[in-house]
């Protein structure tokens, strides 16, 4: 019910955005993902970042000098735990929703805001077995982004977002038992198929 929610929210940010001068478009993202672990474990060690894709739409909305930008995306990403010689790779899918206030700066967007994640996938591979562990995460999670982004030619809009987390990934794993915490980096592209000039 909450991802039809924010899906009808979108479908009526993009019919706002044609009226007031705002964009909505495509848009995609290469995703470096780095799975942290807050509590120290004996022999628990996180892998390296790994890289992950988005894909969605978006759209901007014209709030005075202000701009909401908000976001519908699924996401999928990688991460590895490595404990007592063993590893284990994690492949998660999920639906982002980011909701972000911006301002403009010479030619740069600054935005930040909150980010609604809904997993749909969370699966381990030991060895080559296998295993669905969604029950061992959270289902909806909050998270924030900020960074900042920049229009070429009134058509592309490239952004540059760090995510951090507010609320837990996980209280525990099939793997370990302690919370953890996935950030991001996000490089993203999206094209204006929607844009006023007052954009």
């Amino acid at each position: 019910m909450k991802r039809i929610f924010f899906a009808v929210s979108l479908l009526l940010a993009a019919q706002y955005a044609m009226a007031q001068g705002g964009a909505f478009g495509p848009r995609v993202a290469l995703v470096s993902t780095d799975l942290n672990l807050e509590n120290s474990i004996q022999a628990v060690q996180a892998g390296d970042a790994e890289f992950g894709y988005q894909f969605g739409v978006f759209a901007r909305l014209k709030l005075g000098p202000v701009m909401l930008m908000p976001e519908l995306l699924f996401t999928d990403t990688n991460s590895s735990i490595t404990q007592n010689n063993v590893q284990a790779d994690l492949d998660f899918n999920k639906i982002d929703v980011p909701v972000l206030l911006g301002v403009k700066l010479l030619f740069l967007r600054l935005q930040a805001g909150p980010s609604f994640s809904f997993l749909t996938k969370a699966e381990s591979d030991v060895g080559g077995t296998i295993e669905d562990i969604k029950d061992n995460y959270n289902s909806t999670t909050v998270g924030y982004q900020a960074g900042v982004g920049m229009d070429l030619f009134n058509l592309l809009a490239i952004d540059l977002k760090y995510e951090g987390s507010l609320s837990n990934f996980a209280d525990a794993s099939t793997f370990l038992n302690t919370d953890q915490r996935q950030s991001q980096i996000v490089l993203a592209v999206g094209i204006k198929l929607i844009s006023r000039k007052k954009d």
